[in-house]
């Protein structure tokens, strides 16, 4: 009857997470969504550069062909100062584009992080690469600098050697974290840690001890792996973000407020022509996240060991049975949440939930080893 009760109270705690995730921003009030016809009224000609369509609903063309190897426009976002988190919704489109030699030579675009305090360097977040013929869909995500806040622009390149890229949807929204997600959290992992103590149970003193910290320890590789967890770029649990009605103002196309910022090579929009690429853009998010992707092809390893060294420290606080239970849950939700994120699950995910179990069998085999024949006896609760 206690796992029957903890498994819906898991389940609840869930849902809990679903809504607090969701509810995590609001649209801030001081600043107004931006779409394309905004950022097509600041526009000045530039070749290869073409706004299709009505005024209010354009399509912004990115065009390479011999004559022009690359094409490159930067957009201020009009009277955005510095700030924390941007919503981004887009559709981007790849015709005949034929990539470059280079990995990283087709069509992109990024968000621009400049610096609030006048500094001279800059952050590229690249949110979205095409190539080929690329239909797209209308995808979202909250983009984030690395050292908020920062003023945000728009930067779109078409590296490849020939084809078009085509923007057709790009909204730009401030967001402002919410009152119930900044309280829910702290109350939401305070019930997390206790289900994790109640799933493994206390018996005796010392045993107190060792529950809790095992708790603990799980609920911080959750934290760190799972939600929110090592991603640059913040996504919703597959429905938008329930950031409110669009805020109706006035709407006023004059230059960003910050004004012309040195840092960029060609900070006003009519100088686009004059752009160069900025070439690869180094992988962003977790150090733990660009440390497995350098280190691709020893991913299985990688994924063991992540199982193996949590799985024999929880053996050794609680035991095999409560050490098995953890790692176990922590490895699907790692999954799980990669998933609800919207970055799919397919064989590689199987091939990683593999390597996970090989991870905590290995584990669970030399802590059972090292109690069997070490001259002391690990004291840890009863099995």
């Amino acid at each position: 009857m206690r796992r029957v009760t903890l498994s819906g109270t898991f389940l609840i705690l869930l849902g809990v997470l679903y809504f607090l995730w969701q509810h995590r921003f609001e649209r801030s009030p001081d600043f107004p969504t931006l779409r394309l016809a905004d950022l097509r009224a600041l526009a000045t000609p530039v070749s290869g550069v073409e706004w299709l369509g009505p005024d209010l609903q354009p399509t912004l063309r990115l065009r390479v062909n011999p004559g022009h190897p690359r094409v490159i426009v930067h957009l201020d976002l009009p009277n955005l100062k510095a700030v924390d988190f941007l919503h981004l919704r887009y559709h981007v489109t790849a015709r005949e584009l034929m990539p470059g030699k280079e990995i990283w030579a087709d069509g992109r675009c990024m968000i621009e992080w400049h610096p609030g305090n006048g500094g001279t360097e800059w952050e590229n977040d690249l949110f979205c690469s095409v190539r080929h013929d690329h239909e797209g869909w209308v995808a979202e995500r909250v983009a984030r600098p690395d050292h908020p806040p920062a003023i945000p622009a728009l930067r779109i390149e078409n590296l490849g050697v020939s084809g078009d890229l085509e923007v057709s949807l790009f909204e730009a929204t401030v967001l402002q974290e919410t009152w119930i997600w900044k309280i829910g959290r702290w109350v939401l992992m305070g019930a997390w840690l206790g289900w994790a103590i109640a799933w493994i149970g206390v018996r005796g003193k010392a045993g107190r001890i060792r529950t809790v910290l095992a708790a603990c320890i799980w609920l911080l590789m959750g934290i760190y792996f799972v939600v929110p967890g090592p991603w640059k770029s913040l996504h919703s649990f597959g429905t938008p973000f329930e950031i409110g009605e669009e805020i109706k103002t006035v709407r006023d196309v004059t230059p960003s407020a910050t004004g012309p910022r040195t840092a960029s090579p060609a900070p006003q929009s009519g100088q686009a022509a004059l752009l160069e690429s900025v070439g690869e853009i180094p992988d962003k998010g977790d150090p733990a996240l660009r440390f497995k992707h350098y280190a691709s092809n020893v991913r299985p390893l990688l994924h063991a060991l992540l199982l193996f060294g949590p799985t024999l420290l929880f053996a050794c606080l609680v035991g095999k049975k409560s050490a098995r239970s953890l790692a176990v849950l922590f490895s699907l939700a790692m999954e799980g949440a990669e998933f609800a994120f919207g970055y799919g699950f397919d064989w590689g995910d199987v091939y990683d939930l593999t390597c996970d179990a090989m991870g905590i069998f290995v584990a669970l085999a030399v802590y059972g080893y090292f109690r069997r024949t070490a001259p002391w006896r690990l004291r840890v609760k009863s099995e």
